[in-house]
């Protein structure tokens, strides 16, 4: 109420002071006036510091937040990236080794484990579909203790290569040629009959035939085969030891031919 009483009486003097002639009174309202004019003045300019100085400060933790924000979005991203790059890290791990644990490191071929497996899924589905039957071969490199014994192993391992590569051209995608073990092959045809069975056989007689030696060999390369049909009933050892039977059944009969049984 003070404030408002001293604003009437203020206002009160204008009036009086405009309705006369006293040019002092008048110099002295326009000093009072100007002072007061002044004193707002310097108050509305403390108020735009104020609120520049606030709204520069609530800019300022905007921009922070925004670059912690930012800071953080990059190390997510940063993150991921090493998470995908361990994953993949991982996936490329686990290919390699299980490409390892299944396949031959000197022919490239599967291997007996991975072979092993195959076999126990042909016997299933020949057991689910008789229809389906599949044929096993068995291969052996003819006189190969020899050429280990006289040229050495390293050209042993060419001819294993070799001979590995030339059986897998008559094969298809389906069927399967392991390294069984030492200089044997074992192959594996889903759907064959036996008609078919040898007459792959002779091919692969031919190809082997046909494959280039290494320069120390004076003789061609060659392999003994023996081949047997999967019969409903009986277990995988059974089929094996037939075709072990009929491959040694050639090698008696003078090696570099196919036998049945």
């Amino acid at each position: 109420m003070a404030v408002f009483d001293e604003e009437e009486v203020f206002e009160q003097r204008i009036a009086t002071a405009l309705e006369g002639e006293s040019g002092g009174e008048c110099r002295q309202l326009l000093e009072e006036l100007f002072g007061r004019y002044r004193g707002q003045r310097r108050l509305l300019d403390r108020l735009v510091r104020i609120s520049d100085g606030f709204q520069s400060a609530e800019r300022q933790r905007s921009q922070n937040s925004l670059t912690r924000y930012e800071q953080q979005i990059r190390q997510l991203e940063k993150i991921v990236r090493i998470s995908d790059h361990y994953q993949k890290m991982l996936f490329d791990l686990n290919r390699n080794l299980e490409q390892a644990s299944n396949s031959d490191p000197l022919t490239g071929l599967p291997n007996r484990r991975y072979m092993t497996g195959r076999l126990k899924e042909a016997v299933a589905e020949a057991e689910r579909h008789p229809e389906r039957g599949f044929a096993l071969m068995l291969a052996d490199i003819d006189r190969f203790k020899s050429i280990n014994d006289t040229f050495g192993h390293a050209v042993g391992d060419e001819v294993l290569k070799g001979v590995a590569g030339a059986m897998t051209t008559v094969l298809r995608e389906y069927d399967v040629c392991a390294r069984w073990g030492g200089e044997e092959f074992l192959l594996l045809f889903p759907g064959c009959s036996p008609a078919a069975m040898h007459l792959v056989a002779e091919r692969l007689l031919h190809t082997v035939r046909q494959t280039p030696r290494p320069r120390d060999l004076a003789d061609g390369l060659t392999i003994s085969i023996g081949h047997t049909m999967f019969r409903p009933g009986e277990s995988i050892d059974d089929t094996l030891q037939r075709a072990d039977a009929a491959m040694y059944r050639a090698k008696g009969l003078g090696r570099d031919r196919a036998v049945g049984l």
